[in-house]
């Protein structure tokens, strides 16, 4: 009798620590599956802006102008700006590289073709570095049309 007395809170014991060590498990495991569906969501969040992003950068040029006669280009702090009427009639503001304003008296009043490309430019109030940047469609080529 002494000994069963002895060797049943041993018994108690041992399916105590034992039950412990399984529940602390499964809160690991819970918290490990919780951490990976967290990053699953935010990666899937992720994946929808940046679709998100693009399909609004995708809309930006294709409101730009393609073929238009060129009023004025300016150079500026961040860019060049180039004022282009488009064949409707339509007076349209872009940016464009600062090469473009370098040719200034080649383009001036002449029908051309414009092609873009995605560009980084300073997100600043002025010419002076800061840091931040953007990413914009700006004018990188233009080619004189023929007159018909």
């Amino acid at each position: 009798m002494k000994k069963l007395i002895l060797i049943m809170p041993l018994i108690i014991c041992f399916f105590w620590i034992t039950s412990c060590g399984n529940s602390q498990t499964d809160t690991a495991e819970t918290q490990t599956n919780q951490i990976e569906k967290s990053k699953t969501a935010t990666i899937q969040e992720t994946s929808t802006s940046t679709q998100n992003k693009t399909d609004t950068t995708q809309t930006t040029v294709s409101e730009k102008p393609k073929i238009g006669t060129v009023k004025e280009l300016v150079n500026g702090d961040l860019m060049c700006y180039a004022t282009l009427i488009d064949e409707n009639g339509t007076e349209h503001n872009v940016g464009a590289s600062f090469e473009i304003c370098a040719e200034q008296a080649t383009f001036v009043n002449k029908k051309v073709r414009v092609f873009y490309k995605l560009e980084s430019v300073n997100d600043c109030q002025s010419a002076e570095p800061c840091g931040k940047t953007r990413k914009e469609y700006l004018i990188t080529k233009m080619e004189i049309l023929k007159p018909n």
